[in-house]
């Protein structure tokens, strides 16, 4: 399965990542790819909890960004 995260990059250079799909699913690291890596590994823990209680399982159906104007 595919989950879309949203990085963002702190004050003091961490990045910060979560995924909408999961709000439970939030994870740091100190570099963009460490980042993604503790993301993934959030997500499948999230899953499998979700999974173990019987728990929905989202399903993604794609992301699209938008313009606006401000």
């Amino acid at each position: 399965m595919e989950y879309t995260v949203i990085l963002k990059k702190t004050p003091d250079n961490y990045f910060i990542a979560s995924c909408p799909s999961i709000p439970e699913a939030i994870a740091q690291g100190k570099t963009y790819e460490e980042c993604i890596t503790n993301a993934q590994e959030v997500i499948e823990l999230c899953l499998e909890y979700r999974k173990e209680r019987g728990e929905e399982i989202p399903d993604e159906i794609g992301t699209r960004q938008v313009k606006v104007a401000v």
